[in-house]
Protein backbone atom coordinates (compact mmCIF):
# COMPACT_ATOMS: atom_id res chain seq x y z
CA UNK A 1 0.00 0.00 0.00
CA UNK A 2 2.72 2.29 0.80
CA UNK A 3 4.30 2.57 -2.74
CA UNK A 4 6.89 5.51 -2.42
CA UNK A 5 8.81 5.18 -6.23
CA UNK A 6 7.26 7.14 -9.11
CA UNK A 7 6.01 10.85 -8.69
CA UNK A 8 2.29 9.24 -8.74
CA UNK A 9 2.49 7.22 -6.39
CA UNK A 10 4.68 9.33 -3.83
CA UNK A 11 1.87 11.86 -4.62
CA UNK A 12 -0.82 9.44 -3.60
CA UNK A 13 1.06 7.47 -0.55
CA UNK A 14 2.14 10.79 0.67
CA UNK A 15 -1.57 12.58 0.65
CA UNK A 16 -3.08 9.21 2.07
CA UNK A 17 -0.69 9.08 5.02
CA UNK A 18 -1.21 12.68 5.95
CA UNK A 19 -5.23 12.10 5.94
CA UNK A 20 -4.76 9.66 8.01
CA UNK A 21 -2.61 11.48 10.40
CA UNK A 22 -3.77 14.69 10.08
CA UNK A 23 -6.97 14.07 12.17
CA UNK A 24 -5.50 11.71 14.63
CA UNK A 25 -3.04 14.39 16.03
CA UNK A 26 -5.96 16.77 15.77
CA UNK A 27 -7.51 14.68 17.84
CA UNK A 28 -4.69 13.57 20.20
CA UNK A 29 -4.27 17.47 20.72
CA UNK A 30 -7.64 18.08 22.29
CA UNK A 31 -6.94 14.82 24.37
CA UNK A 32 -4.10 16.29 25.59
CA UNK A 33 -5.53 20.07 26.17
CA UNK A 34 -6.53 20.26 29.69
CA UNK A 35 -9.86 22.29 29.20
CA UNK A 36 -10.60 25.68 30.52
CA UNK A 37 -11.87 24.31 33.97
CA UNK A 38 -13.43 26.77 36.24
CA UNK A 39 -10.64 28.22 37.34
CA UNK A 40 -10.28 30.44 33.81
CA UNK A 41 -8.32 29.98 30.66
CA UNK A 42 -5.38 31.72 32.13
CA UNK A 43 -5.65 30.12 35.69
CA UNK A 44 -5.53 26.54 33.60
CA UNK A 45 -2.32 27.87 31.67
CA UNK A 46 -0.57 28.89 34.79
CA UNK A 47 -1.85 25.76 36.42
CA UNK A 48 -1.03 23.16 33.42
CA UNK A 49 1.51 25.06 31.08
CA UNK A 50 3.39 21.70 29.66
CA UNK A 51 -0.25 20.43 28.45
CA UNK A 52 -1.31 23.39 26.70
CA UNK A 53 1.86 23.96 25.25
CA UNK A 54 1.93 20.41 24.05
CA UNK A 55 -1.55 20.79 22.74
CA UNK A 56 -0.83 23.88 21.21
CA UNK A 57 2.77 22.15 19.06
CA UNK A 58 0.52 19.42 18.09
CA UNK A 59 -2.63 21.34 16.37
CA UNK A 60 0.57 23.35 14.71
CA UNK A 61 1.32 19.31 13.32
CA UNK A 62 -1.91 19.06 12.46
CA UNK A 63 -2.42 22.11 10.03
CA UNK A 64 0.76 21.18 8.30
CA UNK A 65 -0.03 17.85 8.19
CA UNK A 66 -3.85 19.17 6.44
CA UNK A 67 -1.89 20.71 3.85
CA UNK A 68 -0.71 17.80 1.46
CA UNK A 69 -4.09 15.74 2.86
CA UNK A 70 -6.48 18.43 1.61
CA UNK A 71 -4.17 19.06 -1.46
CA UNK A 72 -4.31 15.37 -2.30
CA UNK A 73 -7.80 14.95 -2.31
CA UNK A 74 -8.03 16.82 -5.23
CA UNK A 75 -6.79 14.20 -6.88
CA UNK A 76 -10.29 12.42 -6.48
CA UNK A 77 -12.69 15.29 -7.41
CA UNK A 78 -14.29 14.81 -10.94
CA UNK A 79 -17.52 15.05 -12.11
CA UNK A 80 -20.53 17.02 -10.19
CA UNK A 81 -18.47 17.62 -7.29
CA UNK A 82 -15.30 19.34 -8.74
CA UNK A 83 -16.91 23.03 -8.02
CA UNK A 84 -18.33 21.93 -4.60
CA UNK A 85 -14.73 19.83 -3.64
CA UNK A 86 -12.68 22.61 -4.74
CA UNK A 87 -14.46 25.92 -2.64
CA UNK A 88 -14.08 23.14 -0.03
CA UNK A 89 -10.55 22.81 -0.11
CA UNK A 90 -9.48 26.40 -0.28
CA UNK A 91 -11.96 26.98 2.31
CA UNK A 92 -10.73 24.24 4.60
CA UNK A 93 -6.94 25.14 3.94
CA UNK A 94 -7.76 28.84 4.65
CA UNK A 95 -9.23 27.56 8.10
CA UNK A 96 -5.80 25.27 9.31
CA UNK A 97 -4.09 28.27 8.79
CA UNK A 98 -6.56 30.06 11.13
CA UNK A 99 -6.17 26.77 13.42
CA UNK A 100 -2.39 27.11 13.58
CA UNK A 101 -2.39 30.84 14.19
CA UNK A 102 -4.97 30.37 16.92
CA UNK A 103 -2.58 27.54 18.42
CA UNK A 104 0.15 29.78 18.07
CA UNK A 105 -1.63 32.63 20.21
CA UNK A 106 -2.39 29.74 23.19
CA UNK A 107 1.37 29.03 23.23
CA UNK A 108 2.10 33.44 23.89
CA UNK A 109 -0.34 33.44 26.38
CA UNK A 110 0.99 30.52 28.34
CA UNK A 111 4.40 32.42 28.50
CA UNK A 112 2.13 35.74 29.42
CA UNK A 113 0.29 33.62 32.26
CA UNK A 114 4.17 32.38 33.66
CA UNK A 115 5.79 35.50 33.74
CA UNK A 116 5.58 38.69 35.65
CA UNK A 117 2.69 40.15 34.41
CA UNK A 118 -0.20 40.49 36.86
CA UNK A 119 -2.45 37.15 36.34
CA UNK A 120 -5.42 39.44 37.66
CA UNK A 121 -5.31 41.64 34.42
CA UNK A 122 -4.74 39.52 32.30
CA UNK A 123 -7.64 36.66 33.37
CA UNK A 124 -9.78 40.06 33.18
CA UNK A 125 -8.54 40.25 29.36
CA UNK A 126 -8.63 37.19 28.21
CA UNK A 127 -11.75 35.58 30.35
CA UNK A 128 -13.65 39.10 29.58
CA UNK A 129 -14.11 37.82 26.06
CA UNK A 130 -12.59 37.95 22.91
CA UNK A 131 -11.11 41.59 21.59
CA UNK A 132 -12.89 43.41 19.15
CA UNK A 133 -9.82 44.02 16.88
CA UNK A 134 -10.03 43.41 13.47
CA UNK A 135 -7.23 41.13 13.44
CA UNK A 136 -8.78 38.72 16.12
CA UNK A 137 -11.90 38.86 14.01
CA UNK A 138 -10.14 37.31 10.79
CA UNK A 139 -8.49 34.82 12.63
CA UNK A 140 -11.20 33.69 14.23
CA UNK A 141 -13.25 33.50 10.70
CA UNK A 142 -10.57 31.86 9.25
CA UNK A 143 -10.74 28.94 11.48
CA UNK A 144 -14.28 28.91 12.23
CA UNK A 145 -15.58 29.85 9.05
CA UNK A 146 -12.80 28.22 6.88
CA UNK A 147 -12.56 24.91 8.75
CA UNK A 148 -16.18 24.03 9.63
CA UNK A 149 -17.68 25.34 5.89
CA UNK A 150 -15.11 24.33 3.99
CA UNK A 151 -15.41 20.76 5.12
CA UNK A 152 -18.95 21.31 4.77
CA UNK A 153 -18.49 21.98 1.08
CA UNK A 154 -15.75 19.55 0.94
CA UNK A 155 -17.74 16.49 2.14
CA UNK A 156 -20.88 17.40 -0.41
CA UNK A 157 -18.16 17.52 -3.15
CA UNK A 158 -16.76 13.90 -2.51
CA UNK A 159 -20.60 12.87 -2.28
CA UNK A 160 -21.83 14.01 -5.18
CA UNK A 161 -18.43 12.76 -6.91
CA UNK A 162 -18.61 9.28 -5.91
CA UNK A 163 -15.15 8.98 -5.37
CA UNK A 164 -14.75 7.85 -1.97
CA UNK A 165 -17.90 5.79 0.20
CA UNK A 166 -20.31 8.30 0.71
CA UNK A 167 -20.82 7.88 4.48
CA UNK A 168 -17.07 8.56 4.94
CA UNK A 169 -17.69 11.83 3.08
CA UNK A 170 -20.45 12.35 5.29
CA UNK A 171 -18.65 11.52 8.44
CA UNK A 172 -15.99 14.40 7.44
CA UNK A 173 -18.64 17.02 7.77
CA UNK A 174 -20.97 15.72 10.61
CA UNK A 175 -18.35 14.92 12.90
CA UNK A 176 -16.93 18.94 13.69
CA UNK A 177 -20.44 20.00 13.56
CA UNK A 178 -20.70 17.69 17.45
CA UNK A 179 -19.05 20.64 18.81
CA UNK A 180 -22.13 22.89 18.23
CA UNK A 181 -24.46 20.38 19.80
CA UNK A 182 -26.19 22.30 22.90
CA UNK A 183 -24.87 19.36 24.90
CA UNK A 184 -21.74 20.05 27.45
CA UNK A 185 -21.07 16.65 27.32
CA UNK A 186 -17.25 15.23 26.75
CA UNK A 187 -18.00 11.95 25.16
CA UNK A 188 -20.38 13.72 22.94
CA UNK A 189 -17.94 15.76 21.52
CA UNK A 190 -15.32 13.00 21.45
CA UNK A 191 -17.70 11.41 19.36
CA UNK A 192 -17.62 13.56 16.67
CA UNK A 193 -13.70 13.69 16.98
CA UNK A 194 -13.79 10.31 16.44
CA UNK A 195 -16.45 10.35 13.44
CA UNK A 196 -13.98 12.93 11.76
CA UNK A 197 -11.04 10.73 12.00
CA UNK A 198 -12.75 7.55 10.55
CA UNK A 199 -14.21 9.70 8.14
CA UNK A 200 -10.44 11.07 6.62
CA UNK A 201 -8.79 7.76 7.72
CA UNK A 202 -11.23 5.81 5.30
CA UNK A 203 -10.46 8.77 2.67
CA UNK A 204 -7.40 8.39 3.17
CA UNK A 205 -7.01 4.34 2.58
CA UNK A 206 -8.89 4.96 -0.71
CA UNK A 207 -6.89 7.58 -2.08
CA UNK A 208 -3.61 5.12 -1.74
CA UNK A 209 -5.45 1.89 -2.85
CA UNK A 210 -6.29 3.53 -5.95
CA UNK A 211 -3.55 4.01 -8.25
CA UNK A 212 -4.15 6.81 -11.05
CA UNK A 213 -4.30 4.63 -13.77
CA UNK A 214 -7.10 1.89 -12.13
CA UNK A 215 -11.17 2.92 -11.82
CA UNK A 216 -12.12 4.18 -8.60
CA UNK A 217 -14.82 1.21 -7.24
CA UNK A 218 -16.77 4.23 -5.82
CA UNK A 219 -16.46 6.65 -8.62
CA UNK A 220 -18.40 5.45 -11.49
CA UNK A 221 -17.01 6.06 -14.80
CA UNK A 222 -14.30 8.82 -12.94
CA UNK A 223 -10.69 7.84 -13.40
CA UNK A 224 -8.53 9.28 -10.78
CA UNK A 225 -5.72 11.39 -12.76
CA UNK A 226 -7.11 10.37 -16.06
CA UNK A 227 -7.37 12.48 -18.99
CA UNK A 228 -11.20 13.30 -20.65
CA UNK A 229 -12.08 12.11 -23.19
CA UNK A 230 -13.54 14.26 -25.95
CA UNK A 231 -17.32 12.63 -26.90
Amino acid sequence: MLKTWGADNFRRTLAGVCLILAPLVLALALLVHPGQGEAGFVQTMADSPGRVEAASLLVILSSVLFVPALVGILRLMGGRGTVLGLVGVGLALIGVIGHAVWAGFDIVLVWMANSEIDRAQLSAAVDGGPPSGIGFTLILLMFMAGFFLGLIFLAVGLWRSGAVPRWAAALIAVGPLFEFLPVDNEAVFMTGVALFVVGFGVIGLNLMRTPAAERSPFAGEARIGARPQVQ
